[in-house]
């Protein structure tokens, strides 16, 4: 599924217009499931117009008027969207995914160019998401704020208050950023010649349940073309080929009651023989041991389901001492289950003191994203986006390196040891 928003900056006075076409073409082009619009400075155009031009299956209009500068929601039929509360700035909706009839909120804003109406537009959110919790909730479009100093290039210097206010809001909702690839500015004033201002302006919140529920989301910033605002193009179930995993050590394995003995004995039969080819060994051996085992899940949902059979059973049929053993088999998998996840959070919440709660969920959410690399520019300067091309461009990279640091130690390393053998010679002789 693939969303897109755009500020138009206009829809050029017609649906024929090059704006409006070059609209038609981002549609088709991305395959966007729902579409959302700001600033379309037009009253006249309605949504069967919208319809017949976009061949969508619906779509909703707040009209341009003296307070408002327009907005257009479309969306196909792979998706459903109720739209629950409108206003000048903002369109508030449920939708559903149809083909895996996954629910989530929809929030598309324009915010206020002129931080008027600020408050009120982030109040609005704010009562919509606490009236839906627990739910996937994504919010897109020109919010017409930074969240960060680095977010803008200009002559005139960052608003800091305005900045950690906005940032204020977007917290007080339980929402964050999440992110871009392309270009770092989504807006200039196109004073190039004079003082040129770029800034972040359009931008992607989410809630902890959409990056649960959607977890591999990724956000794109597509050229500016008749606008000064670039489109954003986020696609929610982005696929990326998977790289061969290295050899990790993992240490719910200590907890393993065959751990030590299969450790021992691949060490063993490696006697004799170099460290590094020891533990290459081992790490093989290991791996191979680890295959075997049920996932933690799956041995957790076993004797969850023995326990239950036996509570069924009349209580004089219950065996004490068989629950007793499950509760605390029950007990060991957990904490397994707890190693596993705090090893990949890389935080000792406390000293140890948390167990494997949604916080540390969603920080293993948070660093798988910030891991991904999404692109990567080449010697050249060109921006390479495949997952090979990236892998190519880093061997090329470290390869050119040290193939030069080792000519030059080599012909270093000829010199000195060629001095040594002459002086030898001469001492000897």
């Amino acid at each position: 599924m693939s969303l897109l928003s755009w500020n138009c900056q206009g829809s050029g006075g017609s649906l024929s217009s090059p704006t409006t076409s070059h609209m038609a073409r981002l549609i088709v082009s991305t395959k966007a499931q729902v579409i959302f619009v700001s600033k379309t400075r037009s009253s006249r155009i309605n949504k069967t117009q919208l319809i017949n031009r976009f061949s969508v299956i619906d779509s909703y209009v707040v009209p341009s008027n003296c307070q408002s500068e327009g907005l257009w929601l479309m969306w196909n039929n792979d998706i459903s969207i109720t739209v629950i509360q409108s206003s000048h700035h903002l369109i508030l909706a449920k939708a559903v995914y149809n083909p895996s009839n996954q629910h989530f909120n929809l929030m598309c804003m324009y915010g206020d160019p002129h931080q008027l109406k600020t408050n009120a537009v982030w109040e609005e959110v704010t009562s919509f998401v606490l009236d839906n919790p627990h739910t996937p909730t994504f919010c897109m479009g020109d919010l017409n704020n930074i969240m960060n100093v680095n977010e803008k290039y200009g002559p005139t210097p960052t608003n800091a208050t305005r900045t950690r206010n906005f940032c204020c809001l977007v917290k007080d909702c339980g929402l964050f950023d999440l992110g871009f690839n392309g270009p770092t500015y989504t807006w200039t004033n196109k004073c190039h010649s004079t003082k040129p201002t770029f800034q972040r302006l359009n931008r992607c919140l989410a809630n902890a349940d959409w990056c649960s529920g959607f977890p591999t989301t990724a956000v794109f910033y597509l050229p500016m073309i008749y606008s000064d605002h670039a489109p954003i193009l986020v696609v929610l179930h982005s696929t990326t080929r998977k790289p061969r995993r290295p050899f990790r050590f993992e240490n719910w394995w200590l907890l393993e009651f065959d751990y030590n003995k299969t450790a021992n004995d691949s060490w063993a039969k490696s006697h004799g023989i170099p460290i590094h080819k020891r533990t290459t060994h081992l790490a093989k051996d290991l791996k191979v041991w680890s295959k075997k085992k049920k996932p933690i899940n799956e041995q957790l949902a076993t004797i969850e389901d023995s326990i239950l059979q036996h509570q069924n059973l009349h209580p004089q049929q219950q065996n004490q001492n068989t629950l007793t053993t499950l509760y605390h088999n029950h007990q060991t998998l957990l904490t397994k289950d707890t190693e596993y996840h705090r090893q990949r959070i890389k935080k000792l919440w406390a000293t140890d003191g948390d167990q494997n709660t949604k916080f540390f969920q969603q920080a293993i959410l948070k660093r798988a994203r910030k891991n991904k690399i999404s692109f990567i520019t080449d010697s050249h300067g060109n921006l390479v986006a495949t997952p090979q091309n990236i892998a190519d461009v880093f061997t090329a990279y470290f390869q050119e390196i040290f193939t030069t640091q080792l000519s030059n130690q080599q012909q270093q390393f000829n010199h000195d040891h060629q001095v040594t053998i002459i002086d030898e010679y001469t001492l000897n002789s």
